[in-house]
């Protein structure tokens, strides 16, 4: 509604987050059904959503919003929004992204050997409650640790952004939080 009072369609409706009862992380369902679905909706979903409705160049469409979506902390930053706002958004962003098949990770050493250690598949996921997740497998076996606010990588990889992690940064939490170099 404008300051006359008079209401518009918001051009960006249901692309904004409802975050859930929890506080922590965006709610799973959107507002907007896409081809009978609130949740889990698919690349093909919308490029079936757009034919259905005469949309046009979808595949272009989806392009542009991943530029777009791919450059979220930049702006962020830039309007100043929070970091844990700014990661938790971010977070949703990439899982998204990929399950799109449109984010490329950078490909790591598929193998590294820290302190006669051999890990792989190092990973980062924000959790439900606002914690972070390191994931690697070490000496052939997953693991996992918790990362809260109370440990010295949280604001590391509040501020940086998982999505920004270098490789070196990845191994000194992996290091550090898997006890590694012991």
């Amino acid at each position: 509604m404008n300051e006359d009072g008079i209401w518009h369609l918001s051009p960006a409706y249901d692309i904004t987050y409802i975050i859930d009862s929890g506080g922590f992380l965006p709610n799973e369902d959107h507002c907007m059904y896409v081809r009978a679905k609130l949740r889990n909706i698919t690349r093909d979903d919308a490029i079936q959503f757009a034919r259905d409705n005469g949309i046009r160049r979808p595949d272009a469409i989806i392009r542009d919003v991943v530029a777009s979506l791919k450059q979220f902390r930049t702006i962020a930053t830039k309007y100043g929004v929070s970091e844990q706002w700014t990661g938790r958004v971010e977070t949703t962003i990439i899982n998204h992204l990929k399950a799109w098949g449109e984010w490329q990770e950078e490909v790591n050493a598929p193998e590294l050997t820290i302190n006669g250690h051999i890990v792989s598949n190092i990973r980062i996921e924000q959790a439900y409650r606002g914690n972070f997740h390191i994931f690697a497998t070490i000496d052939g076996k997953e693991r996992k640790y918790v990362i809260n606010k109370n440990k010295e990588a949280f604001s590391l990889i509040e501020n940086t952004g998982i999505a920004n992690l270098s490789t070196e940064q990845l191994i000194a939490i992996v290091e550090k939080s898997f006890k590694l170099s012991e």
